[in-house]
């Protein structure tokens, strides 16, 4: 939770927090840890994110009882978590590994240590390589939820390979990684056949919109412009919360993890008490343009965005696959930038922004920030073409930044009102 929390909410943890985080998982061990010579199966076989140095925090520790260990499955032999510890951690339920303590319940499981009386930082090393190794060299799944930079594949967390590929003006599937198809058996599920009597209030669903170019052919702007063209002829209201007890349908922008739907559908049932139709974009606009081809529809004309910055490329980024490391360099700057923001000293404040862009840091404070202040300084152009930046990178984890989008659209409103 400590690196999500730094991530994605911009409070910074101190090595004081994070040893004394460590140390509450360090209870006294009650049965001596032998050593076991690995025997791994060969024939096995989210990501989540990746780290460019070795996966862990050092707590600072000079004691010499670390170890590293597998949780595996006893009748194939198959490694489905790799983790270091001392004492008794190796037996005790891991909080932060849902998925593999939901392994741990349904199948019939052991651990194997890969080595003992390791330093903390021997522990750390000796995991990340552990992982490279797996994921490299096995086809076994990793539930682990941060993996190394230096793998040929991620981790289990990837969509699965048996989702239908994606096609042009097809709608695309709800999807199973391969950690839930592989041990849980979730299949990937069609998106629901629209009806036209239930697109009078919808909810549009903007996750994971990074995987849409192969639908739209790279205009998915252009198909979004035409449906909410055809549903405002059509007298649709479009609402902004999926709850709310009106709505008669959500419209996926791109697609999500089947898990996540049948949550959301769950939500609804408490929430509303009923289940909500869910219908992906493309089949909408396709049911729309037949409905109304012969009615001519105005629709809002593209404006060309021609932002001036000093911002670098996404790609010359320092950190840019440490999140870690981009959260301690590049933290700071934004921290003393929002407080110039809010003295109203602006373009101070963004020359700061660009410092922590550079450094690594991403979260979404950062984002909003930047937005803050160029819509302060009324320079629609950058605050639309940097909350561009925040959707793409901000969806690849599958966090739906619907707020982006949202004000990317009032963006552009206020753009074309200052013409």
């Amino acid at each position: 939770m400590g690196l999500f929390r730094k991530l994605f909410f911009g409070k910074k943890e101190t090595k004081r927090q994070n040893r004394e985080k460590q140390s509450e998982e360090n209870y006294e061990i009650r049965e001596p840890i032998q050593p076991i010579s690995p025997k791994i199966n060969e024939d096995f076989d989210v990501g989540i994110s990746i780290s460019s140095s070795p996966v862990g925090v050092s707590t600072g520790s000079a004691a010499k009882d670390y170890y590293v260990y597998h949780w595996y499955l006893k009748d194939t032999g198959e490694i489905f978590y790799v983790g270091k510890g001392r004492k008794d951690r190796y037996k005790r339920y891991h909080e932060r590994t849902y998925e593999a303590e939901k392994i741990r319940k349904m199948y019939d499981t052991d651990t194997r240590f890969v080595k003992t009386d390791l330093t903390e930082e021997e522990a750390i090393e000796l995991e990340s390589q552990e992982m490279t190794r797996i994921l490299n060299d096995t086809n076994h799944r990793l539930t682990n939820r941060i993996t190394p930079l230096m793998t040929n594949r991620g981790n289990g967390y990837d969509r699965s390979p048996k989702t239908p590929e994606l096609e042009f003006e097809t709608a695309p599937y709800l999807y199973p990684s391969e950690i839930e198809e592989h041990y849980f058996g979730i299949k990937p599920r069609a998106f629901d056949q629209v009806k036209y009597n239930n697109l009078k209030r919808i909810v549009f669903d903007y996750r994971n919109i990074h995987h849409t170019k192969a639908i739209y052919g790279g205009n998915l702007d252009n198909y979004l412009s035409e449906t909410k063209a055809f549903l405002e002829f059509n007298g649709t209201k479009i609402l902004k919360t999926k709850y709310a007890k009106s709505v008669t349908a959500w419209i996926y922008i791109g697609d999500d993890y089947i898990t996540n739907y049948e949550l959301e559908q769950k939500k609804a049932l408490e929430k509303i008490g009923r289940n909500v139709p869910t219908y992906h974009l493309i089949d909408v606009w396709k049911l729309l343009k037949e409905k109304f081809d012969d009615i001519e529809i105005e629709l809002t004309e593209e404006i060309e965005i021609q932002p001036v910055h000093h911002r670098v490329l996404l790609k010359d980024i320092r950190n840019l696959h440490d999140w870690s490391k981009g959260f301690d360099e590049g933290h700071p700057y934004w921290e003393q930038g929002d407080k110039e923001r809010k003295k109203g000293n602006i373009e101070k404040a963004i020359e700061l922004f660009d410092k922590s862009r550079y450094n690594g840091y991403s979260a979404p404070v950062l984002y909003k920030s930047y937005a803050m202040a160029y819509r302060k300084l009324k320079d629609y152009d950058n605050e639309i073409a940097i909350l561009d930046e925040a959707i793409e990178r901000l969806t690849i984890n599958n966090e739906p930044p619907i707020h982006f989008k949202e004000r990317r659209e009032r963006a552009i409103d206020l753009k074309q009102k200052s013409k």
